[in-house]
């Protein structure tokens, strides 16, 4: 991607790119036969990465990190930026699901709770007729001690795509790990989006989407995990970029 579609917020960079140009991307990849890793970064993300240096350096290096989320969106609008899509995977996977179709790749699902991954592996080929889902395993294994026998069964099914689904940034430091010794063409880290995806947690209302509060949806269904996260975390990221913008006007 040209550096006009890069932007960078707490010096990590990141695209600003259309749904179409993100699918373009990922075909290209895939018809290719080249080897990346896609990352989203969210305003909770970003908080993070100020305080865990392996996991900014991990997005530091990668050349495809997506915009998920309003936090994103605002912080970009507060340093004269224009963000052209908010492109969170949630949203992104039912347009992976059809060029999957069309162009005839494959998905291996990693991580969440036991049951969840299967749950969702048997929505998405009802939902997509056609699709070829090769495998799935939950996420709740011991990375340490068992990752090479997971990453064996994911080889042995050959997908193009492994979504991962371990919440960042366990599943961003998992990847970069073990990505040499993954035959995919991609690995993209998802976060939570096997939980919508396989009918444990609703989404919040379309209109709610459209207008950047979701994240008030999610907090109404789990204020006592996500109080901290969008109460305290989301003006302590608009103190980071007002601080961050300081730096760079100096």
């Amino acid at each position: 991607m040209d550096q006009a579609n890069r932007l960078t917020l707490l010096d990590v960079g990141f695209l600003s790119i259309s749904m179409e140009e993100a699918l373009t991307l990922i075909r290209g990849i895939i018809k290719d036969d080249a080897k990346e890793t896609v990352s989203f970064i969210n305003a909770d993300c970003l908080n993070i990465s100020t305080k865990d240096d392996e996991y900014r350096s991990i997005l530091k290096s990668q050349s495809i990190v997506l915009p998920d989320g309003a936090g994103i969106n605002i912080g970009c609008r507060m340093i004269g930026e224009r963000l052209e899509a908010n492109l969170n995977g949630t949203d992104l996977l039912p347009e992976l699901c059809e060029v999957a179709v069309e162009d005839d790749f494959t998905l291996y699902l990693l991580g969440a709770a036991p049951g969840v991954a299967s749950r969702m592996q048997d929505n998405l080929m009802k939902k997509y007729p056609g699709l070829n889902v090769v495998g799935e395993h939950h996420g709740y294994f011991d990375h340490d001690e068992e990752s090479d026998r997971v990453i064996a069964e994911i080889n042995a099914a050959k997908p193009n795509v492994v979504l991962v689904a371990f919440g960042a940034p366990r599943q961003e430091k998992w990847i970069h790990k073990n990505r040499s010794n993954i035959d995919s063409n991609l690995l993209i880290g998802v976060g939570g989006l096997f939980d919508f995806y396989s009918g444990d947690k609703k989404r919040a209302p379309m209109w709610m989407r459209k207008s950047g509060l979701e994240w008030m949806y999610r907090l109404y269904l789990e204020p006592g995990r996500l109080w901290r996260r969008y109460i305290i975390g989301n003006p302590l990221f608009m103190y980071r970029i007002m601080r961050w913008k300081r730096t760079l006007n100096r």
